[in-house]
C-alpha cells in the first residue's frame, strides 16, 4: 500500500468513526434505564418487605428488563468497547445487588435505612457505564 492510499484508507476511517461513533448512544439509555429499574425494584422489595411487594417488584423489573432487551436489539450499532463495558456493569451490578437482597431480607427486613442506599448503590454500576459511552460518544464527533 502506497502513502497516498494509507492516507486515503485513514481518512475514510476517520469518517466512518465520526458517522457511526455517536450512534452507540443508545447505550446510555439502557445503561441508566437498567440502572434506575434496579433501584426501583430494591426499593419496592426492601421497603414492602411482603411477598406481594416481591412479586409486584420482580413484574415491574421483567417488563422493564424485557423493554431494555427489545431497545438494544433494535439499534443498528454497538458502543465502541461495548461487550466489555457492559461485561463490567452487569459484572459490578450482580454482587451489589445479591448483596443488598440477602443482608437486606436477613438483617435489614423493611428498613429504609439499608435498601434506599443500597438502591441507589445497585444503580451506579451500569449508570457509569452509560457515562463511559456518552464520553466515548461526545469525543467521537
Amino acid at each position: 500500500m502506497h502513502r497516498e492510499e494509507a492516507r486515503d484508507a485513514l481518512e475514510r476511517a476517520r469518517a466512518m468513526q465520526a458517522k457511526v461513533g455517536p450512534r452507540g448512544r443508545w447505550y446510555a439509555v439502557y445503561g441508566f434505564g437498567f440502572g434506575l429499574t434496579s433501584m426501583v425494584l430494591l426499593l419496592i422489595i426492601g421497603i414492602t418487605g411482603t411477598v406481594t411487594g416481591v412479586l409486584v417488584g420482580l413484574a415491574f423489573y421483567l417488563v422493564m428488563l424485557t423493554a431494555l432487551i427489545l431497545y438494544s436489539r433494535r439499534q443498528p450499532v454497538q458502543p465502541l468497547g461495548y461487550a466489555r463495558l457492559h461485561n463490567w456493569g452487569i459484572g459490578v451490578w450482580a454482587p451489589v445487588y445479591a448483596t443488598a437482597v440477602v443482608a437486606g431480607s436477613i438483617f435489614f427486613q423493611g428498613e429504609s435505612a439499608w435498601w434506599v442506599p443500597m438502591a441507589v448503590l445497585s444503580a451506579l454500576p451500569t449508570s457509569v457505564a452509560a457515562l463511559v459511552v456518552l464520553r466515548r460518544s461526545r469525543s467521537a464527533q
